[in-house]
Order: C-alpha cells, then sequence, then structure tokens
C-alpha cells in the first residue's frame, strides 16, 4: 500500500478510536448519573464514589434537570463519610434554590454522622462561593445551637417550603453539646483563613448558651500581630455580643492601627454594654476620628439609652458630617421612649437641621406622647421640619393627629399637605372619618383627602363609599379614590356614583368603571 494511503488509514483508525473511547465515556458517565438518580442506595453510592474519586462529579452532573440533581443528593447521603460530605458541601453552589434547598437537609443529616463530616462542613464557611459559606453557616448555626425553638425559627427560615415534620427530623439528628465541638474548628478556621473570619463570627453570634465559650476562644487573637486576624477576632466578639471581653477592647484602642481602631470601636458598639459607654461617647464626640466609627458609635449609644448616652446623641443631630447625624437619628429611634425627653427638646433648638432630624427620629418611635410637640412644628417656618413632624404623627392608629393633619391638607405650601396626607395615609382607619368629611371640602383639601384614602387601599373602601352619599363635590373625589383603588371592593361604589345625578360625579365614576372593564 502507498505510504501516503497507509498514514491516513492510521489516522483514521485512531481517530476511531479515540471518538469510540469517548463515546463509551460518555456513556459510562450517563450510566453513573442515572446510577446515582436510581432506587438501588448500593448503585446510587458506587455511583457517586466513581464520580468524585474521578474529581468528575459536578462536571457530569452539569446540565442535568433540577428534579434530578435533587434526587443525586441522596446518593451523597447514602454514601454518608466526610468524601461525601465535602462533595455535598462544594455542591451547595448550584445555581438552583431547590437543589441547595435539598443539599442543605443532606449537609445538616451528614455533618450529624461522624466529627469528621463536621469539620468538612465547618470547611465551608470560607469557601470562595458566596452560597457555599452562606448555607454552611446557616448549617452550623442549626447544629450548634442549644434553644431548639431557635434553631428551628433558622432552618424554617432557610427552608420556607419545607415540611413540618422534615424540619423536627433534622432537628432531632443534632448531637448534644455539638457547639462545642464547632467553635475550636470555626476558630482555627478564623485565624488560619481570611475568608472564614465574618462568617465565623456569624456562626459563634448565634451560640447564645455558649457565649463565654466562644469568648474564651476567640480573645487570644485579639492580640496576635497581624491586623487581619485580630480584627476579625474583635468583630467576632462584637457579635457574639457578651460583655466580658469590653475591657480588652479597650486597653486594644491605646496601641493598634487606625483600621483595627475602628473595628473596635465597632465591636464595643455592638456589644452596647454600659461598661464600654465611656469609649463610645468619646469617638462620638471626636471630629477627627474615623466617620464609620462615629457612626457605629452613635448605634452603640441608642442601645444603651442611658443619660449620658442620649445626652451624646443629641450633639450629635448637629454634627457636620451628615452620615453622624442620620446615625444618631437612628440611634435616638431605637432608644425608644427613653429618648423622648432630648428629641422633645430638639424640635425647639434654633437649628432647623437639628429639629428636622428630631423630627425623623420621633417618627422611629411612634409615641403618642410625642403628639403636642410634633403638632406644634407642623407650623414650623422651615418646610423640611413640618414636613417631617407631619410623617412622625403617620403611624397606625394616631387618631390624636388626625385633626391637625387634615387642617393641614389645605397648606399652601403643597409640601406640607403631601406629607400631611401621606401621614394620614399611614394612620389608617382611624383617619377614614375625618378624610370622607374632607372629600365634601372641595379643592386642595378634597385632592388630598382623596389621595390619601387611595393609598390606604381596599380597607378604606366603606369609608369612602359612605362620603360619596353626603354630596356632589365628596360624590366626585369619591369616585376618583374608588378608581385609584380598583379592583371588586371598589366596583360596587362606583357603579352607585354612577347613577348620581351629578354629570361630573357621574362621569368620573363611569370612566373609571371602564378602565377596570379594560383591565
Amino acid at each position: 500500500m502507498n505510504r501516503k494511503y497507509l498514514n491516513y488509514a492510521i489516522f483514521i483508525a485512531i481517530v476511531a478510536v479515540v471518538i469510540g473511547l469517548a463515546v463509551r465515556h460518555s456513556r459510562h458517565m450517563a450510566f453513573l448519573v442515572d446510577s446515582m438518580a436510581g432506587q438501588d442506595s448500593g448503585a446510587r453510592v458506587a455511583g457517586a464514589k466513581e464520580l468524585v474519586k474521578g474529581e468528575q462529579f459536578m462536571d457530569s452532573i452539569t446540565g442535568e434537570t433540577v428534579p434530578r440533581r435533587v434526587a443525586i443528593v441522596q446518593a451523597l447521603e447514602d454514601w454518608g463519610d466526610k468524601d461525601a460530605t465535602r462533595q455535598a458541601v462544594a455542591f451547595l453552589k448550584d445555581p438552583d434554590r431547590p437543589v441547595r434547598d435539598r443539599l442543605l437537609v443532606g449537609v445538616l443529616r451528614l455533618a450529624g454522622k461522624s466529627d469528621e463530616n463536621l469539620q468538612e462542613v465547618a470547611n465551608g464557611i470560607k469557601d470562595g462561593d458566596g452560597n457555599v459559606r452562606a448555607l454552611c453557616v446557616t448549617a452550623l448555626q442549626v447544629l450548634g445551637s442549644s434553644d431548639r425553638a431557635a434553631a428551628r425559627t433558622r432552618l424554617s427560615r432557610a427552608l420556607p417550603d419545607a415540611k413540618d415534620v422534615l424540619l423536627d427530623e433534622v432537628l432531632d439528628g443534632r448531637k448534644p453539646q455539638v457547639a462545642g465541638k464547632i467553635i475550636p474548628m470555626v476558630v482555627a478556621l478564623m485565624k488560619a483563613d481570611p475568608n472564614a473570619r465574618g462568617t465565623g463570627g456569624d456562626v459563634l453570634a448565634v451560640y447564645d448558651a455558649e457565649a463565654e465559650e466562644c469568648v474564651k476562644a476567640v480573645s487570644p487573637m485579639v492580640d496576635e500581630k497581624d491586623d487581619g486576624i485580630a480584627s476579625g477576632a474583635i468583630t467576632a466578639l462584637g457579635k457574639i455580643g457578651s460583655a466580658t471581653p469590653v475591657p480588652q477592647l479597650k486597653a486594644k484602642l491605646a496601641s493598634c492601627s487606625p483600621q483595627v481602631r475602628r473595628v473596635v470601636i465597632g465591636a464595643i458598639a455592638l456589644i452596647a454594654d454600659v461598661s464600654g459607654e465611656d469609649v463610645l461617647i468619646a469617638a462620638l464626640n471626636t471630629p477627627s476620628e474615623d466617620n464609620e466609627a462615629r457612626a457605629q458609635a452613635a448605634v452603640g449609644l441608642g442601645r444603651i439609652a442611658t443619660g449620658p448616652a442620649l445626652a451624646a446623641l443629641d450633639t450629635a443631630l448637629s454634627d457636620p458630617d451628615l452620615k453622624v447625624q442620620l446615625a444618631a437619628v437612628s440611634a435616638l429611634a431605637r432608644g425608644g421612649r427613653k429618648s423622648l425627653p432630648v428629641l422633645l427638646a430638639a424640635l425647639k433648638h434654633s437649628d432647623p437641621v437639628v429639629r428636622g432630624r428630631a423630627a425623623r427620629a420621633l417618627a422611629g418611635i411612634s409615641a403618642p406622647e410625642a403628639n403636642p410637640a410634633l403638632i406644634a412644628t407642623l407650623d414650623d417656618a422651615n418646610t423640611s421640619v413640618a414636613s417631617e413632624a407631619a410623617l412622625a404623627l403617620g403611624f397606625e392608629g394616631n387618631s390624636g393627629a388626625v385633626a391637625a393633619l387634615v387642617a393641614r391638607l389645605a397648606a399652601a405650601d403643597s409640601t406640607r399637605a403631601i406629607s400631611a396626607a401621606d401621614a394620614l395615609a399611614s394612620i389608617g382607619a382611624s383617619s377614614q372619618p375625618a378624610l370622607g368629611v374632607a372629600l365634601g371640602n372641595g379643592g386642595q383639601t378634597s385632592y388630598y383627602a382623596s389621595r390619601s384614602l387611595t393609598k390606604q387601599g381596599p380597607v378604606a373602601v366603606p369609608a369612602i363609599v359612605k362620603a360619596a352619599s353626603s354630596g356632589p363635590v365628596a360624590a366626585r373625589w369619591a369616585a376618583t379614590a374608588l378608581g385609584g383603588i380598583g379592583g371588586a371592593e371598589s366596583r360596587q361604589g362606583l357603579e352607585a356614583i354612577a347613577q348620581s345625578t351629578d354629570a361630573e360625579a357621574k362621569q368620573i365614576a363611569s370612566n373609571a368603571l371602564t378602565r377596570m372593564n379594560m383591565n
């Protein structure tokens, strides 16, 4: 045979062999995947082992349907050792939620089988994939929480579609005192890997019964020379929330870098114990301090809510830094009724910015006791302050503010009128009778009353229908509101108005019904 043709023949033979091997390999991979998704437990495990050993597990299931991938999780559960657990953890990066949900159950079951498996789940908190990290954190939080009710709540949030029997079965599989094993695993990972520092703190933060054990394990890292390790430990202590490490954290401030200093202040703010109040007040009162640290200090002082803490926050309402101002507002709102004396006094401050910030903080408290001062502030010379006061009055059931807010619907300044209307909408049912009367007042008052009732939605329909019978002006604006709300609840009222003798009301109602029919 001609040498040229011989070479061609050899080449074709080699290609045929390669193709044949590829086809055979592909068929074998398909067979293994079918085995993993099948009913035979032994075949499931054998298929999983071969694919994991050949590092082909994830590649082989890519492109499989969601139900098939869900079924394949059972193969890893049946296998059950640390290699299966490691693969299940890696599998948590799956893009589809139903698969990840099934995997979370599988990981929880696998973790309860051995300490080696538990370590593989712990290793997941340092993974580069966000889904893997988050779900491993959840798994460890559920496994290590000594409070079964809290663990069940956390698990049901992670698996909102899971049946009660499944949640209970998973929780029943937890081992007693497992937190004592998880804590050193997590701390070791935090020290060794930057990716585990934030997630590690998230795990330890929920172990309330073991908080002091967590503090004892984490505290030595605070004094590490590596700022990354120290910062991770400090942040974790803040999340744990025990006051025990506050003296150590305060001492750290004397010798740490500016970056670590910010983290220390944030941790003391998270702990929010009165033993750290002096540090937080000093940080808040120091303009040269990092503004993020000052904002965190404000939040911590709001949680402490002692007299000195509230006084510092009062001063911060007029701070030159907007971030600090807003943090003080939120902190004073968090202080609740303890903050009222400070905020009511601040409503009379000479600086409109402070008055506005005080009103905004009062909006977060929803205290009827603040009504008189806020109602007086509705006439503040500064429109922004008046609007903030109106919105602060707008909380559900605040009937004591309704008359004053309805009166402001006629304000010449549209910003004030809009704020009053929005506040009345937030008050809800107790505002509806007065708004129904206002529908018949005409002009701007009727317009904003209609707007407010429309924002309340279907619950306001009975009040609107009742108001429509009081006269033609009320009927027109009632039709406008009902048309804005729409739905079956509004149709009957619109049909009644469409029979009105007032041509304008009739036209508005008919147009609204036409739009509803088109939709």
